[in-house]
């Protein structure tokens, strides 16, 4: 009995020391000559996460930080968080532990994407405030399996992100990006998809009219009446004649010329009746609420005012547009 006490508690004082040591190990400073960025990948295990901290030299004796995280994890029930980590030199082997189970110490960043912007300025935008490969984001923006995937007929996901402002973390994966910006824009259009398909109009038709709306007014107060207009001359077989989707054809170009209106190019709504073949940007909200619910107007003709509020005057007849083209033209050359 005396030995199997002996034995008892020099296990007990066995297992105090390795706990004391294990903490005292926990609150010591990473080895890092300076501030560090890790990545852990989705569906990243422990041992892959060992894998990497090895890597990168942020931890000591790395065995008893993976039997601490180990522990950690079975008492917990936390598995390790995916993300992108930075760390400085007075960060703690308890610190580190602490970011791979509950997602701290994470680099994110809040990334705004305009209302109107094209998909080549999603890229863009994301690759200088992310930090991800434009060109793969690109690649995957156009590829046949994403398009499949989410049901989608044209060529890209041209209309089909969401412009808002999302908080990502640094360098996340383009992928993920995407179906983040797809995934939200989806939840957008379920909002509508109903009243749209009383209206007998597809998803492709909706984001195409609103992707020419938004392009149209910078004012949420004008979007439906675009809309109306534009639906005005749908139903009265003229072409929209609408210049950012001859923009969207020759290239994005400030300023047309006649020529330029002269192209041959389906997104050419001066040459041709209807609706371009997709979306020319990415419609906000109210552009895509405006293109199921547009204004009840008989106006068919719209010129900007020029006096710089971003506003449009809206007539009813050529005459009336003549006249409204005459002052705007006044107006610009008097600035």
């Amino acid at each position: 009995m005396k030995s199997a006490r002996k034995l008892f508690l020099f296990i007990s004082f066995i297992l105090v020391l390795a706990t004391l040591g294990e903490a005292w190990y926990l609150r010591q400073k990473l080895p890092l000559p300076g501030i560090i960025d890790i990545e852990i990948p989705n569906g990243a295990t422990l041992p892959v996460a060992m894998k990497i901290l090895r890597k990168n030299n942020a931890v000591s004796y790395s065995i008893i930080f993976q039997q601490s995280a180990k522990i950690y994890s079975i008492v917990t029930k936390r598995k390790i968080i995916a993300g992108y980590y930075r760390f400085s030199p007075t960060a703690t082997h308890w610190d580190l532990l602490m970011s791979l189970f509950w997602g701290k110490q994470t680099v994110t960043v809040n990334v705004v994407y305009p209302e109107g912007i094209m998909l080549q300025d999603f890229a863009s935008v994301s690759a200088r405030q992310i930090g991800l490969d434009s060109a793969e984001f690109m690649r995957l923006a156009t590829s046949d399996s994403l398009l499949k995937a989410r049901g989608i007929s044209g060529k890209s996901v041209e209309g089909y992100l969401m412009p808002d402002t999302y908080n990502f973390f640094w360098k996340q994966r383009a992928a993920a990006v995407l179906d983040r910006l797809l995934d939200t824009q989806e939840k957008v259009w379920q909002e509508y998809a109903d009243a749209a398909s009383e209206q007998k109009k597809t998803r492709a038709e909706i984001l195409t009219m609103a992707s020419i709306i938004e392009a149209e007014t910078p004012l949420n107060d004008e979007k439906k009446r675009v809309a109306g207009l534009y639906y005005n001359r749908l139903q009265k077989s003229m072409k929209l004649e609408a210049d950012p989707t001859v923009q969207f054809a020759v290239g994005n170009k400030k300023r047309l010329t006649y020529k330029d209106l002269e192209t041959e190019n389906p997104y050419n709504t001066y040459r041709f009746a209807g609706l371009p073949p997709g979306p020319i940007n990415s419609p906000g909200k109210a552009a895509v609420e405006a293109a199921v619910y547009p204004e009840r107007n008989d106006y068919l003709f719209f010129v900007a005012q020029g006096d710089g509020s971003g506003g449009h005057t809206f007539s009813k007849n050529y005459a009336d547009h003549q006249r409204a083209v005459q002052l705007y033209r006044k107006r610009r050359n008097n600035k």
